[in-house]
C-alpha cells in the first residue's frame, strides 16, 4: 500500500488560517453528499461519544479525539502533526491525497471555531483539500440520509 507524504506538514501561515476560514461553517448538504467513499472522523472526546453529544456516532466512523490528553482547544490547539499522529495512530488511512473526509464534533455551525471546523482544516493543512467539517453525528446523518 503506498503512503502519501504527510510525515511533515509544510504549510504557510496564511495557507492555515485560509484552511480553517474555509472550514469553519458546515459543509452543505449537497457537498457531503457529493463525496465518495468519505472517511467519517469524529473528533469528540470518549465522554462526549459515550453520551451521545451531537448523536450517536455514525457507522464506520472513525474515532479520533482532537483535544490532546483531554486538554481542550482553548487550553492547547492541536497542532497539524498531533493530528497527524493521532489519526495514523487510529487508523485512519491517509494513503491518498484524493480520499474525502468529513469531520464532525458535538454541534454544527456555531460561534466559535469548533473542533470539526478545527479537524477538517488540519486534515487540509496534510495535504488532504477534500476534507469537510460535516457539524455533528446527526448533521451527517441527515445531510446524508443515513438511518440511526
Amino acid at each position: 500500500m503506498s503512503v502519501h507524504k504527510v510525515e511533515k506538514a509544510t504549510i504557510s501561515h496564511d495557507a492555515a488560517a485560509k484552511n480553517l476560514k474555509d472550514t469553519t461553517a458546515m459543509a452543505s448538504a449537497s457537498t457531503l453528499k457529493s463525496l465518495s467513499n468519505p472517511i467519517v472522523v469524529d473528533v469528540r472526546s470518549p465522554k462526549e461519544v459515550a453520551a451521545a453529544k451531537g448523536g450517536a456516532p455514525v457507522a464506520g466512523s472513525i474515532h479520533v479525539p482532537l483535544n490532546v490528553d483531554g486538554q481542550p482547544q482553548g487550553t492547547h490547539l492541536t497542532t497539524t502533526e498531533e493530528f497527524r499522529k493521532k489519526l495514523l495512530d487510529a487508523g485512519v488511512d491517509l494513503s491518498s491525497p484524493d480520499n474525502a473526509y468529513i469531520t464532525h464534533c458535538t454541534a454544527g455551525n456555531t460561534d466559535y471555531i469548533g473542533r470539526g471546523a478545527r479537524a477538517a482544516a488540519l486534515l487540509r493543512n496534510l495535504g488532504f483539500m477534500n476534507a469537510h467539517n460535516g457539524g455533528s453525528a446527526d448533521d451527517i446523518r441527515a445531510a446524508l440520509k443515513i438511518e440511526t
